[in-house]
């Protein structure tokens, strides 16, 4: 650079920013107590800088012509280098970074579960596309490990959804919306009424879905713990065919109640409440610590806060209040800060 040309061998390490800002005031105010103020410092803080360059450059830099400060050769010299590497230093690396969801271009990754896809998507899809037209959505699904990686690594921007495994100390969270999970069963069933009694529980023919997701693996984990002996009639890996066998059949089906309640929109199938005490699940954003001040992340975050927040405001879900978005902690820490909010949480136990 130009400027370290100028400087004698082995006093490089002795300027810094405030030096050079201060050699470009007294220059453009003729004055070092008028510099001093523009630069919000004190008149001996300028001088000493001055004379902190004047030993560095083993120049005068400024003389004194009656009431103003005339540069030497030497200042004339460096001054546009100067500006310059001022300017850049302003403007790229200490000006706050910004994001223009309108004009942003580019892909925006989120793992989402196969359930999260069908509750969760729609609104995000329609959001973006109103907001962000230029940002396509890709989504993905990985196991613990994996996610966690390509989170550190950016491959993956966020995940949304239940994942009690990201309990590591660089993962964020936020806690959403909580959610339970209910019965289906066709319209006609002999199950009356809106609850299913433990008896009718146990007696009744289920359909097992096995998706791989925590969701059902919580679920399946609960009903070993209470030693609950169902009927298991048919078992399935996906969600695809279940409303259509549910409603020509007796078989009763555990699912997430949002996915219950859309499957019934559409069908002749009727959702019940699960028996008393079954298990209620949080769903939350996670983000790794990496990309926490990230501009372009930070309104990601915030979008699914709003769209969210409260998503379920019947009474299967208690609604989150709105948290704001730095406050939140790693989840892999082992002491919560006190917070007024419920929904600036941590997970320790998944």
């Amino acid at each position: 650079m130009a400027l370290k040309e100028t400087i004698p061998a082995g006093r490089e390490m002795k300027l810094d920013l405030n030096l050079l800002r201060v050699l470009v005031t007294v220059h453009d105010t003729g004055s070092v107590t008028v510099a001093a103020a523009r630069l919000g410092i004190s008149q001996p803080a300028a001088s000493a800088a001055l004379g902190r360059l004047r030993t560095a450059l083993n120049d005068p830099l400024f003389v004194r012509e009656g009431m103003r400060m005339r540069a030497t050769p030497m200042a004339l010299r460096i001054l546009d280098k100067t500006r310059e590497v001022l300017e850049v230093i302003d403007r790229d690396i200490l000006a706050p970074s910004t994001f223009d969801p309108a004009a942003a271009q580019g892909e925006l990754s989120v793992c989402l579960s196969e359930i999260g896809e069908v509750v969760l998507l729609p609104e995000l899809y329609h959001r973006l596309r109103r907001d962000a037209p230029g940002l396509l959505i890709k989504t993905v699904s990985l196991g613990p490990d994996e996610l966690e990686h390509a989170l550190s690594e950016g491959e993956v921007d966020m995940a949304i959804g239940y994942f009690p495994d990201l309990t590591g100390a660089a993962i964020y969270q936020q806690r959403l919306f909580s959610h339970v999970l209910a019965c289906m069963v066709r319209a006609g069933h002999a199950i009356e009424g809106q609850r299913m009694s433990m008896a009718q529980f146990r007696q009744a023919e289920h359909l097992l879905v096995r998706d791989g997701s925590r969701t059902m693996e919580m679920y399946e984990r609960y009903i070993q713990a209470q030693g609950i002996r169902r009927k298991v009639g048919l078992q399935m890996s996906h969600y695809l065919s279940v409303p259509g066998l549910v409603e020509e059949t007796d078989l009763v089906v555990v699912l997430p109640r949002t996915i219950a309640l859309g499957f019934s929109r559409s069908r002749r199938l009727r959702v019940l409440a699960p028996p008393p005490g079954f298990p209620r699940y949080d769903l939350k954003q996670y983000w790794h610590r990496r990309f926490h001040n990230d501009p372009r992340l930070m309104w990601l975050r915030a979008v699914v806060r709003e769209l969210y927040d409260g998503f379920l405001s019947d009474t299967s879900a208690v609604p989150s209040a709105s948290v704001p978005d730095n406050p939140l902690v790693p989840t892999g820490r082992t002491r919560e800060p006190r917070r007024p909010s419920s929904t600036r949480e941590r997970n320790r136990k998944g």
